[in-house]
């Protein structure tokens, strides 16, 4: 081969080579591959977090059984809150594309970090099982097991070891101790004196609470509560009074909490704040508030799970997961207040069936939905584009609403928008109000609803028997 022939091959070699390896570099599956290890997950408080990095605006899904939540990451860091999927839920972490890039299961326990890390890790996309093999090195995330001597041989040791200090008997004499020789001759009976011991009275045993992971079915102390099975889905207050409930949710953030208060105050308004135990533990200042300036507080149970996706009950959530859902977020309350909950509650997405209502009314829960046509969607940014509408514009619809067929009207409406300042509900709000009330209309409570409709009164202070037996809620 002439030396000009050789130097071209060589060249064209090298070009092939730096070719295959730009090619793998933009390979999908490896940038997806070398995401994955850049997302973590840890709990706080009924929520979890999600954390990682996006390196161009990404539209993000995360999916699993009970959870679909969507959110627009721009480039850069990425922290995510919402509320935590139930024990052992595996979800996964996608583009709108379908590219995937994390997979992790949540736990009650924060997930396992490698010795030095200080983030927990995510589970990774699951491999294929191989066969188990025995270990020649313990694992890095397991404790040391130290190999305890039989038991026998422990106590042996113990004895032969433990110096004992002879002890007189009553006429002076010492027994031998434990060191030394036995006697040759056995000990006389006249030795002892013998002395009657009188055998103490059994002391009673209290019996253990039932665990609350096996919480038994409910029993109201005092009786069943007025109208209890009734299964109620309260949308509507009665007409001919010229009546408005604007209720507000209150789920794991807050940023126009202080504003809604300020205005509903400002105006002698007092209304029903539906709240999550996570909202409870997490501003425990504003609910203070809320309480002292009078507004009713219902439930909205511990974490914001999905009880019944498509209006269908999630087999999983039986009566008893459903009631301790209800029972943890107004065990919060009562930590915090000293005293329950208003008997009122709303399934968080509104998904409920009458079944689900009929379990939370044996514990002393009305449900409370919403009017059709009046839920804002105030919680909604221009990333959820089909059911996005500016902050004016939502108020202006509620004034419509308002306009037509708005006797006893309950409006939905939430205590944290993620939304930029001037593009909120709350900043048009107060205005509404305001030509509301100069046209005759009453802001009400769900108490004064229920009281319109004739129903009877339920009294929160029955449920404290089952509130102080789930004082420490575990999760």
């Amino acid at each position: 081969m002439k030396p000009h022939h050789a130097l071209a091959l060589l060249l064209l070699l090298a070009a092939c080579g730096r070719t295959d390896r730009q090619e793998s570099t933009a390979n999908p599956a490896l940038e997806s591959a070398s995401t994955i290890s850049a997302w973590t997950w840890h709990p706080l408080g009924g929520l979890a977090v999600v954390e990682g990095e996006v390196n161009e605006p990404t539209e993000l899904i995360l999916e699993g059984r009970s959870i679909r939540e969507r959110r627009y990451a721009e480039v850069g860091p990425v922290r995510w809150e919402f509320f935590r999927p139930p024990e052992g839920e595996t979800a996964i972490l996608r583009t709108t594309e379908g590219r995937e890039l994390a997979r992790f299961t949540f736990s009650l326990a924060p997930p396992r970090t490698r010795p030095g890390s200080a983030t927990p890790r995510l589970a990774r996309k699951a491999e294929p099982s191989t066969p188990l093999t025995p270990m020649t090195e313990p694992s890095a995330h397991a404790p040391p097991i130290a190999k305890l001597p039989a038991p026998k041989a422990r106590t042996e040791t113990r004895l032969r070891t433990l110096p004992v200090t002879p002890i007189p008997d009553r006429k002076g004499r010492e027994f031998p101790s434990a060191t030394e020789a036995p006697a040759a001759t056995p000990l006389r009976a006249s030795t002892f004196t013998p002395i009657e011991v009188e055998p103490l009275a059994p002391r009673p045993v209290k019996p253990l609470p039932a665990p609350a992971s096996r919480m038994a079915p409910v029993v109201v102390p005092g009786g069943a509560w007025p109208g209890m099975g009734e299964g109620l889905n309260l949308t509507r207050g009665p007409g001919g009074q010229k009546r408005i409930l604007l209720s507000f949710d209150g789920g794991s953030s807050s940023e126009v909490a202080s504003e809604v208060l300020d205005l509903l105050k400002a105006r002698g308004v007092r209304t029903t704040l539906f709240l999550t135990g996570a909202f409870i533990q997490r501003f425990p200042a504003l609910v203070k508030r809320m309480a002292a300036e009078g507004h009713e507080l219902g439930n909205h149970t511990m974490n914001h799970p999905h009880f019944a996706p498509s209006m269908k009950r999630d087999p999983k959530w039986t009566r008893e997961r459903v009631q301790r859902e209800l029972l943890e977020a107004d065990a919060a309350l009562v930590r915090l207040l000293g005293r329950p909950m208003d008997p009122y509650w709303r399934a968080p997405y509104g998904e409920h069936t009458v079944e689900i209502r009929r379990w939370a009314e044996e514990l002393g829960y009305r449900h409370v939905g919403w009017s059709e046509g009046a839920d804002t969607l105030d919680w909604a940014t221009p990333n959820e584009r089909r059911l996005y509408r500016s902050g004016e514009a939502i108020v202006q619809r509620l004034q419509q609403r308002l306009n037509h067929n708005g006797d006893g009207l309950i409006v939905l409406m939430h205590l944290g928008s993620a939304r930029i300042q001037g593009d909120r509900p709350t900043d048009g709000l107060g205005a509404f109000m305001d030509r509301a009330q100069k046209e005759g209309w009453t802001f009400v409570s769900v108490g004064t609803i229920l009281r319109d409709l004739g129903k009877p009164a339920w009294d929160s202070q029955q449920r404290l028997a089952l509130l102080h037996g789930s004082a420490a809620p575990g999760r």
